[in-house]
């Protein structure tokens, strides 16, 4: 009957700790998703779910990300391309970074699709339809 007792416990404990060692490797991927180099920085939210974080350097900007966090609205958010070590391989090189209403559909795609296709958007523009989910600064 012991041996019944010890099977069982262990059988839990791997159980624990395989749960547990999938739910960190989700946090830790989610913080890589939104890494950033800067003290001000916001977090963009696409139509998939997906998020990054994005960190512009005009004030302009920055006023017009933290009024889509405070009303939920969803704009284009965006700017020039270019290779990033986070979860995406890319981010909006922060002195481009840019919101709109409109953009040209050819500029437009989500973050999954931006990173999958990362060599066709380098260096050019491009936007995501995005709601602001946070804001840091």
């Amino acid at each position: 009957m012991k041996r019944w007792h010890v099977g069982v416990s262990v059988s839990i404990l791997v159980v624990v700790l395989i749960l547990s060692a999938a739910v960190w490797a989700r946090y830790v991927d989610s913080l890589n998703a939104v890494k950033h180099e800067t003290n001000r920085w916001a977090v963009i939210e696409d139509f998939n779910g997906d998020r990054m974080a994005v960190e512009p350097i005009s004030d302009h900007i920055w006023s017009e990300l933290v009024r889509l966090n405070q009303n939920g609205t969803r704009m284009f958010v965006g700017g020039i391309v270019e290779r990033y070590d986070n979860k995406w391989g890319f981010r909006f090189k922060p002195d481009t970074v840019t919101v709109a209403q409109i953009t040209a559909e050819g500029l437009q795609g989500t973050i999954e699709y931006i990173s999958t296709h990362i060599d066709d958007w380098l260096n050019g523009w491009g936007y995501v339809s995005s709601k602001v989910v946070e804001i840091h600064s």
